[in-house]
């Protein structure tokens, strides 16, 4: 078995651009970073981020590795299982061992989304978690099987259950506990609720397993000061696709350069719908923006860039950006 992820912090790999900010952020301050891609974004049959095979993506992230020299990120699959891009449970073990071929350091097995009872979703992780270890015995685990809502639904009975009975024939690394935290729209719209996390970590703890956090995205610093000795990892993607896109658009207002056609095929692909929460469709701007990141090999995102190139280094420019978000994380979390 490989050492543990010495890493407290999981970015979402949303674009090239966000992708170079990671490692140059992990280089700057000399910090290990994980790269946590959904099968969405990125699979063994292609995702949404730069249209990339898993493939195309591990390659690209290794052309990067030598500009950035004291980087280290690992590569980690987050919430593979049915339910998070289809339902075909065959699809899930290709990109299981799809991942496991492209050495990826951790993968999040996640049968939450099978809407069955709960011994069923156990079994069912339990032959992904056997499936897994068949191939290789060097990759690390994440697990937690709860459907993301805020709060946790989940009593401590029910995660020493289910952590319990993974500890039988694996040794995961990590175990996602809802903590209150939520995204919707661009804001982080959770609670922590700490005394509940409290008791979780000293429960995981007790089983030598790590209390990692999802949606931790749109935090302050107080609030990520408040989990450090808590929550032993967190994970932030939304944010950086809102960051990009966001980014772009300023510096195209402040260039001239139309955004009607990106923010009309943004808008149009309806990504926006599932992170809405006071606002509605009517919000054509803000649901553009939500949705951006999902577009950005859309012919009109490309032609954007095209425009703004012409003027500035809007690549770098994101990259920069995305780099001092994610030092901001480092920070705070240290």
């Amino acid at each position: 078995m490989n050492k543990m992820i010495d890493s407290k912090l999981g970015f979402g790999p949303m674009s090239p651009e966000i992708i170079e900010g990671v490692i140059k952020a992990s280089s700057l301050l000399t910090q290990p970073l994980m790269l946590i891609s959904t099968q969405n974004q990125i699979d063994w049959n292609g995702g949404y981020v730069n249209n990339w095979k898993t493939s195309e993506y591990v390659e690209f992230v290794h052309t990067l590795l030598p500009k950035y020299p004291k980087s280290h990120v690992y590569l980690c699959r987050d919430h593979l299982g049915p339910g998070f891009k289809n339902d075909n449970i065959d699809d899930v073990y290709k990109t299981l061992y799809d991942d496991i071929d492209h050495n990826f350091d951790l993968i999040h097995i996640d049968f939450s989304n099978i809407h069955a009872d709960k011994t069923t979703v156990l079994n069912e992780t339990k032959k992904a978690i056997q499936g897994m270890y068949k191939k290789t015995d060097t990759v690390r685990l994440e697990i937690g099987t709860e459907e993301n809502v805020g709060r946790s639904k989940s009593t401590l009975a029910e995660i020493e259950r289910e952590v319990t009975f993974v500890k039988e024939f694996a040794e995961p690394e990590f175990f996602v506990v809802q903590t209150g935290s939520l995204v919707k729209e661009i804001n982080q719209v959770g609670s922590f609720h700490k005394d509940f996390i409290v008791e979780a970590h000293n429960l995981l703890s007790s089983h030598g397993v790590r209390l990692k956090e999802h949606n931790a995205d749109y935090l302050d610093e107080d609030m990520i000061r408040a989990r450090i000795g808590i929550v032993d990892a967190m994970n932030i993607a939304p944010q950086l696709g809102v960051l990009q896109t966001v980014t772009v658009l300023e510096q195209a207002i402040i260039y001239g350069v139309d955004i009607s056609e990106f923010l009309t095929a943004s808008y149009n692909s309806k990504r926006w719908e599932k992170w809405l929460f006071h606002n509605t469709a009517s919000n054509n701007m803000l649901c553009a923006i939500i949705a951006g990141h999902y577009n950005f090999t859309s012919k009109a995102y490309q032609t954007l860039i095209f425009c703004l190139e012409k003027q500035i280094d809007i690549k770098k420019i994101i990259v920069d950006k995305t780099a001092e978000l994610i030092q901001f994380y480092i920070k705070s979390f240290s």
